[in-house]
């Protein structure tokens, strides 16, 4: 299969995330330091989480079936957050980013979500023009505050 071929099976790949896909995600996210991953969120609280989030909860593999791309999301009734975000070094800037975007927006959607917040460190520029190209701005007169339990 051609590297081609390869990129246009990602690119229209997009598909629900699985309990059979989390130690996949979990290694990109580990490779990704901006993603901000946590090593609490292991597999069995992300296992939890696809049991109430999976139709939000996004992936795409390249042709070897190799996930290359994920999102986790959740959703409180009409609010939505997206928690991770990350696309595998090798794929970046192929626009696989925007489509994960577009089909959780669009799985919120179905859900009756009406506003999706996230979060983006600082010295992300890459992460801010993708949100911002997605419709997505910073909150004025809020601050983020959180908490480990």
């Amino acid at each position: 299969m051609s590297a081609t071929a390869v990129r246009e099976t990602v690119e229209t790949a997009s598909r629900p995330m699985t309990t059979g896909d989390i130690p996949d995600v979990i290694g990109l996210l580990r490779a990704a330091p901006q993603t901000a991953y946590c090593e609490w969120e292991d597999d069995r609280l992300l296992g939890q989480h696809l049991a109430q989030a999976s139709d939000i909860c996004r992936v795409m593999r390249d042709g070897t079936g190799r996930v290359v791309a994920a999102v986790i999301a959740g959703s409180f009734g009409v609010r939505g957050t997206i928690s991770h975000a990350v696309v595998a070094p090798e794929h970046r800037r192929s626009h696989l980013a925007r489509k994960l975007v577009a089909d959780t927006l669009a799985a919120f959607r179905e859900r009756g979500v009406r506003r999706v917040f996230l979060f983006v460190h600082d010295d992300n520029e890459a992460a801010v023009r993708l949100w911002s190209a997605s419709g997505f701005s910073p909150t004025a007169g809020e601050s983020t505050l959180e908490r480990d339990l």
